[in-house]
């Protein structure tokens, strides 16, 4: 297995506790740390030649059927990815588990031999709403908000309320483990914040150590460009943004670095909204999010109190939006947006099976949308869905649902 995600969404901690709870024994291989031991996986790539060179370094007995073997930040040895092959090959007794920060990248490069059906791949992503609420305690809030979602009644107002402030508490502090941990720590998202500063710094440090050196400089500039492309009305990517006369044969791989790097999250037009949502995919046309709202407020500079009171800012649409497009991402839902010539635009297609279903995000109360009319009387959708700061209400194929119950729209289809 090979698990896929940005640096410090969590994956060392998941493994290293799966390993812990599931296994008699472990072998942990950090390529960062240690990348002398890439040697091991210069010559013969047979799983016991490997092994008995794991147990010499390690000093760790391997039991076959009984120990895991975690090689982590892998992507910084290459030929240890193309090992899981051989493993997978041999016996089902062997388990072994790769990690990396930049895993997506190094498997997406085209000079990359990847062990195409022979490893399974999973991605980590921050913690979303749910899993926020969770680590906070409030798990009962969570069945009300099940519950109001799927018979589409309106929660009890105070309820609400509280899930309302719970989200605006869940955008300031984001969903990176260590920041969440720091918060509930220390209950101050001041502190967490400077967890966050770290994070990032750690990105920007990774994007000069690791992009290819005709790349570093456009990804950086890409990189912080992101706010400012979620403080405008459209929020279409504009190269411009980065610098006077950019464009996409100058940018558009930096981009890609990014994506695949677990960075950034690409939500593409697609030029009508039929089924299946890919093949009308716009490949020019598009919008970027950061992977984590908390990240963004605190790469932006918004005062965390305007979040939390929610006072009139244009950011804070686009925030929502990336709140609502990291939810999605998280549950391995694809990103789409439509546009219409007439400067109608919905923020989000969900396709579920047959049916394409537009959602529209609104940041406050105030709902009225002239683009969810146009969609609806163009496409007549059987249900439309609005994530606003309203309750739960439906109406004539209109299901109003709160912003904090994006993470329901993910994991169940409405009906």
């Amino acid at each position: 297995m090979l698990i896929l995600g940005a640096r410090q969404t969590g994956k060392s901690y998941v493994t290293g506790k799966f390993a812990r709870e599931e296994f008699d024994s472990v072998i942990t291989v950090d390529f960062e740390k240690t990348p002398n031991i890439r040697r091991v996986f210069d010559g013969d790539l047979a799983p016991d030649v490997v092994i008995a060179q794991l147990e010499a370094i390690s000093g760790i007995s391997f039991i076959k059927g009984k120990t895991l073997i975690i090689l982590d930040e892998i992507q910084a040895c290459p030929r240890a990815i193309t090992a899981l092959k051989y493993f997978c090959d041999s016996a089902e007794d062997f388990f072994v588990i790769g990690a990396g920060s930049l895993l997506g990248v190094a498997i997406n490069r085209e000079d990359f031999s990847f062990p195409v059906g022979k490893v399974r791949t999973e991605h980590l992503f921050p913690m979303d709403y749910e899993e926020f609420l969770i680590a906070l305690g409030k798990d009962t809030l969570l069945e009300h908000c099940r519950s109001s979602f799927s018979e589409r009644n309106p929660l009890l107002s105070a309820l609400h309320e509280e899930l309302l402030s719970l989200y605006r508490l869940y955008l300031v502090v984001g969903g990176m483990p260590e920041a969440v941990k720091t918060f509930i720590d220390h209950g101050s998202y001041i502190k967490a914040g400077e967890v966050q500063e770290g994070i990032l710094s750690d990105y920007r440090a990774d994007i000069a150590k690791y992009a290819e050196d005709s790349r570093k400089v456009l990804s950086h500039r890409a990189f912080d460009t992101i706010p400012a492309q979620l403080a405008k009305e459209n929020r279409k990517f504009q190269y411009n943004l980065i610098r006077k006369g950019a464009t996409s044969s100058i940018f558009g791989k930096s981009l890609e670095w990014l994506c695949d790097a677990g960075l950034t999250l690409r939500c593409s037009k697609v030029s009508a909204p039929n089924i299946p949502l890919k093949a009308y995919e716009d490949l020019s046309s598009f919008k970027l999010y950061l992977l984590d709202p908390g990240l963004l407020v605190r790469m932006s500079g918004l005062p965390c109190e305007i979040v939390l009171n929610q006072i009139g800012e244009r950011f804070i649409g686009g925030l929502t939006e990336n709140y609502v497009a990291s939810t999605f991402a998280s549950a391995g839902m694809p990103l789409y947006y439509w546009e219409s010539s007439g400067r109608a635009e919905i923020d989000f297609l969900m396709q579920y099976g047959t049916e394409v279903v537009p959602v529209e995000v609104k940041a406050g109360e105030h709902v009225r949308s002239r683009s969810l009319s146009v969609y609806r009387n163009t496409y007549n959708p059987s249900l439309s869905i609005r994530l606003s700061t309203r309750n739960f209400g439906f109406e004539d194929g209109l299901f109003s649902v709160p912003i904090y119950a994006a993470w329901l729209l993910s994991s169940s289809a409405p009906r």
